[in-house]
């Protein structure tokens, strides 16, 4: 929990950062960015039953379908490069089937899985000649996630417990090649997660390591155009 609450402290202070207006040792002034996209991911199911007795390969299986997402971030520069943060929603949906009758369980449960993240990441830029804030950005960071399921089942299934909260790594790219008149840009997007667990149940129990949360998430990007600060006159 110490570990959640410092992220969401920087991640804070950062936001801030980009609505001020004080004079830095970069020409550029922070800048915004708004994304919205698909995505696929959610909870991640653990599929190695070894740690399980008496568990069938195909007891318990997991379906992903194709979720949405949209959010805002902000980028403040630094020297060459940026630090990127934002608020993001993104929506999952996903089925578990229990087919387990050594066990008892049969039937599936339902998830709508809705997540506010915030991620914190270091953006190298590229192709700097072309645009003072790069035309290409490799991002390598971590995101802190709130979690909001929607759960509906049917048949007879395993009792499950819900983390609100999990973070974890993330890495990305984003281009931005197609400039408008008022120095606006469009381009593209595509993000990657790994992170901590928010789900348990019978068949996803904390002595395995592969259930967790994770997502790639793909899509259009509109950046605001990017302005230079007025230095004061010595």
């Amino acid at each position: 929990m110490q570990k959640l609450k410092l992220l969401l402290l920087v991640f804070l202070l950062i936001l801030a950062g980009c609505t001020s207006t004080r004079q830095s040792g970069t020409s550029l002034k922070p800048y915004w960015r708004f994304e919205a996209g698909l995505n696929k991911g959610g909870i991640v199911e653990n599929t190695d039953f070894t740690g399980l007795a008496e568990v069938e390969p195909d007891a318990y299986t997991g379906a992903t379908r194709t979720g949405y997402n949209a959010g805002a971030h902000c980028v403040i520069p630094l020297l060459n490069h940026g630090i990127e943060t934002g608020i993001v929603y993104m929506f999952s949906p996903q089925t578990f089937s229990y087919k387990d009758d050594i066990n008892g369980y049969s039937g599936e449960r339902n998830f709508a899985t809705s997540q506010l993240m915030m991620p914190l990441t270091l953006n190298l830029s590229l192709f700097r000649q072309k645009a003072p804030e790069g035309l290409i950005h490799l991002k390598l960071g971590y995101a802190l996630q709130l979690n909001i399921v929607g759960i509906t089942s049917n048949g007879t299934l395993p009792e499950y417990s819900l983390n609100r909260w999990s973070n974890g790594f993330t890495v990305g790219f984003t281009a931005t090649p197609f400039r408008f008149q008022d120095g606006s840009k469009l381009g593209f997007f595509i993000d990657g997660y790994r992170g901590t667990r928010i789900y348990e149940d019978f068949y996803n129990q904390k002595p395995s390591d592969m259930p967790g949360t994770s997502y790639l998430k793909y899509g259009i990007i509109y950046q605001l155009p990017v302005t230079q600060k007025i230095r004061p006159d010595k």
